[in-house]
């Protein structure tokens, strides 16, 4: 039910990309026999546009959570073994990776955005950075993988970390526009994998290691649709950390409830669509938040906008139909609004999984203190993998990756029990 809030339905077309669960599940149920020996020997192979055959296209579904990184984990470990599987399920663990190294240093993030608001009062002084944006700059590769991005919200993983390569070392830009404009038009931006990413790639994240793209690499895996690239960087000049700073901070959360009871509410954010909560009960009442407003003030593309608003829709819809909850829906999360949806619905506590670190984080910190002030309690939770592998994620993947297995074989399993707090 909507009860007069405007309607979560999208009102510009769709990349290929389809906002639904039901085709989430059909892409891995397709990709599944290629997630094995198939996957390892050719998951750098770059088709073009329309041609990513190699690889799952799976990433813009696990971003927002039509699927979650449980479900994908298990369904491919029923048809293969984790070593078959093994270079296909780290690339899954890798996005849980840099969502625990942000949480554990959240000061990343905060910096990386002064930095960019700085930046961009000063992005004139930078001529190529138009060029970047408008797919102009006369590296043909570059500018054909710029125009697929700002097209169709998607690019290969390899093809992103040649791009990054060449905005930072070849047309000198600072990475943080580079990231910025990836995080605006990318279906699966995410402020975790993709800020990190960008200083791994600058040789911030492991200090004395960068990613410098040469020509050869990028013929040989786009099947020499891209020859000779001439005037790429030969090597990569040492970048600077802004703020060489970063302490490790870390906040415990609790798992999901099996349920929720009267006076307790559920808010479900854009970013995170996970059906954490397994038991709803009808009378739940449930509210689904879009940031329209945000969106809009950090341009971003419409393509992903409308995508994540449908997604949202997606989910709630699921959620009516299979739990028969009263869910409702917010373009804009202000909170009056979500204060006046929880006094309508009699609600003294709103439940909703942790805000990753990022936009929302960012915008949820003074909703949480306006909520408080007016006495709803606000609890969060995480799911189990990350409840258990966020600690790990204080340094490099090697040591992360120590526990990605076990946790994996758990995910396969067929016992739900320890997933969620005891009720």
């Amino acid at each position: 039910m909507n009860h007069g809030l405007e309607s979560a339905q999208p009102a510009a077309p769709l990349t290929s990309f389809v906002p639904s669960r039901g085709e989430a599940l059909n892409r891995l149920k397709d990709f599944v026999v290629r997630a094995g020996s198939d996957y390892r020997a050719n998951r750098n192979h770059d088709g073009g546009a329309g041609q990513h055959v190699y690889v799952s296209q799976l990433s813009p579904y696990i971003r927002n959570g039509l699927i979650s990184e449980e479900e994908v984990v298990a369904t491919i470990l029923k048809s293969h073994t984790f070593a078959e599987a093994e270079k296909f399920l780290q690339e899954v663990f890798w996005r849980v990776y840099w969502k625990g190294y942000l949480e554990n240093r959240p000061v990343l993030w905060t910096r990386y955005r002064e930095d960019l608001e700085i930046l961009k009062n000063k992005a004139a002084d930078y001529q190529d950075y138009p060029r970047a944006d408008s797919a102009s700059t006369g590296i043909k590769c570059f500018d054909t993988w710029s125009q697929e991005l700002q097209e169709t919200g998607y690019l290969h993983n390899h093809t992103r970390m040649w791009f990054a390569s060449i905005w930072i070392f070849t047309l000198k830009l600072p990475w943080q526009l580079g990231a910025d404009f990836f995080l605006r038009h990318l279906l699966d931006g995410d402020p975790a994998s993709n800020t990190l990413s960008w200083r791994w790639v600058a040789g911030l994240h492991t200090k004395g290691k960068n990613y410098l793209a040469r020509s050869s690499n990028i013929a040989k895996f786009t099947a020499n649709r891209f020859p000779d690239v001439n005037g790429l960087a030969t090597q990569a000049d040492a970048i600077e950390e802004s703020h060489p700073d970063s302490p490790i901070t870390s906040t415990e959360l609790p798992l999901p409830p099996p349920f929720l009871s009267n006076g307790q509410g559920l808010l479900i954010l854009d970013e995170d669509l996970r059906e954490h909560i397994p038991s709803l009960d009808p009378t739940t009442p449930v509210l689904g938040l879009y940031p329209e407003l945000s969106y809009e003030v950090e341009n971003t593309s419409p393509t992903v906008s409308t995508y994540k608003k449908a997604c949202l829709a997606e989910a709630l819809a699921s959620l009516e139909s299979k739990h028969g909850c009263n869910t409702e829906f917010t373009p804009q999360p202000t909170a009056r609004n979500i204060l006046e949806w929880a006094k309508r619905n009699n609600l003294q506590t709103l439940f909703l999984a942790q805000p990753q670190v990022g936009p929302w984080r960012d915008l949820w910190h003074s909703i949480a203190a306006s909520l408080k002030a007016e006495g709803v309690a606000l609890s969060y939770f995480r799911p189990w993998w990350e409840k258990e592998l966020f600690p790990s994620a204080t340094h490099g993947f090697f040591k992360f990756r120590k526990g990605i297995q076990s946790v994996a074989q758990r995910m396969s399993a067929e016992d739900s029990s320890n997933r969620h707090a005891s009720s």
